[in-house]
């Protein structure tokens, strides 16, 4: 399923990039900056009290979903009513009606972060996934590629991601309806969540400012057209890291909450998230890294060549971005919510003032600022996850030997491979060096596995996999 996404992304990728802009996507890129805000502000964190919460009744149920409701509901229209502020003030014109039409799918979207935390909570990855992944295709392949080939410009997105919003309320609606329970306030039921799903809040709206930051500051200082690269760079590469974290949000966070009262168990899971995250990014990261250039000519096209040094730096930083979550799982499942708040404020603050001061210098120094602001938030918060997990250094050292070890050597046999078949077209090298690697990846798992995993990571894939992974080694 994972690997079915990240390919369907970038075919989708592909054949969008080729339709519009850098200024058509950098105008959608500003517009899902305040529908993202939106959909922060209007959880109030009450989605991750309903996984994490040890005892939850059909009351609170009940009263998160109508808060979320409400809330929603007086942010969309807020939204409406605001559209040309917030248009002059991102300095995107095209954006006064893109967020009025977007502020219709805040209901929605509020609804499915409810229905998507039920279903974590009774463990039903799996169809919560498909659901997604269903969702996903209807409305990207199914209208935004339509629309864009017929010339709708980025109105192409706007629709795709409101249909997308839209169709997985209702297949969230028919999925968990044996969960999912009238909407209806009851004051104790909030007294009973209000102090946790602030601290939840608090630390999502963090999360927010951080990821978007530094699409506001590229689009206010430098422009729409350089907001477009900028937001395709990252979202490229943030496929990956996205689904290794969505990974951990929705399997290792769960999983964490049942777990964490054991403290030997809650630091077995800590050292298997670090090492599935590890032994999945850090190759992921040399590959892309090696091969960025190939990447883009035949992902994006000619006209995105501007995108190719960003995509090596946020390349660089993707396990820093994939194994934040991991320290963020750890925290939030133990029920420390406002020391989640309280590093995501740190990791908004670095993003925010390294981003401004690079900004004059355009976006590849913007790109670089803001992967080492990660750097170095990630350090804090491993430091603060372990120390409450009772994970030592050389345990963080240990996990991360063999992944860091192969990831080398995918950079080292990428490297030979362009080298050996310099002067051929751009995606015949890309197609090789992914076979190559892909066949050596497959021939390392089927050999020794914990060459690429490690012991823990082994454990997870397994357990993960089933009797489906009996042939790993």
């Amino acid at each position: 399923m994972l690997l079915a996404r990240i390919l369907l992304n970038v075919l989708v990728t592909a054949v969008l990039a080729r339709l519009l802009s850098p200024q058509e996507y950098g105008v959608v890129g500003a517009a899902m900056i305040v529908g993202a805000l939106g959909n922060s502000i209007a959880n109030l964190g009450m989605s991750q009290v309903v996984i994490q919460r040890r005892d939850i009744e059909e009351r609170h149920i009940g009263t998160v979903i109508s808060l979320s409701m409400l809330i929603a509901t007086i942010l969309g229209l807020l939204q409406w009513i605001f559209a040309r502020q917030i248009a002059d003030f991102l300095h995107v014109p095209e954006l006064v009606l893109v967020s009025r039409v977007l502020a219709v799918m805040m209901v929605a979207n509020a609804f499915n972060l409810v229905a998507e935390a039920i279903l974590s909570r009774h463990l039903k990855f799996k169809i919560s996934s498909i659901a997604g992944l269903a969702a996903w295709i209807a409305s990207h392949v199914g209208l935004a590629i339509p629309l864009a080939y017929l010339g709708f410009s980025y109105w192409a997105l706007v629709v795709a991601y409101m249909a997308e919003a839209f169709i997985l309320a209702s297949i969230y609606f028919f999925i968990a309806r044996d969960y999912l329970v009238r909407p209806s306030f009851d004051m104790q039921s909030y007294r009973d969540i209000r102090s946790q799903s602030l601290g939840y809040s608090l630390a999502g709206i963090s999360t927010f400012t951080a990821k978007y930051i530094d699409n506001i500051i590229v689009a206010r200082l430098i422009g729409t057209a350089e907001l477009g690269i900028y937001s395709r760079a990252y979202y490229l590469i943030a496929m990956p890291a996205t689904l290794f974290g969505n990974l951990n949000k929705s399997v290792i966070f769960p999983l964490l909450s049942k777990v964490h009262h054991d403290k030997a168990r809650l630091r077995r899971a800590h050292l298997k998230g670090f090492a599935l995250t590890a032994a999945l990014a850090l190759p992921a990261s040399a590959f892309l890294c090696c091969f960025a250039k190939e990447l883009v000519l035949t992902v994006l096209g000619q006209q995105w060549m501007d995108a190719v040094t960003p995509i090596i730096v946020f390349s660089a930083g993707i396990y820093f971005r994939a194994g934040y979550r991991v320290c963020a799982a750890v925290t939030l499942a133990t029920g420390h919510s406002y020391r989640t708040a309280s590093m995501q404020i740190t990791y908004m603050a670095l993003v925010a003032s390294f981003a401004f001061f690079s900004a004059p210098y355009g976006v590849n120094a913007v790109a670089v600022a803001v992967s080492a602001a990660m750097a170095a938030s990630f350090v804090l918060y491993t430091v603060v996850s372990c120390r409450m997990t009772g994970v030592t250094l050389w345990d963080f050292l240990l996990v991360h030997g063999p992944p860091a070890a192969f990831a080398i050597f995918v950079f080292g046999a990428g490297s030979a491979v362009k080298v050996l078949l310099e002067g051929w077209p751009h995606y015949q090298v890309l197609a090789v060096g992914l076979s190559v690697i892909g066949a050596l990846s497959l021939v390392t798992l089927y050999m020794r596995a914990s060459l690429l995993f490690g012991r823990y990571g082994v454990e997870v894939l397994k357990s993960a996999a089933s009797k489906k992974a009996s042939w790993i080694n």
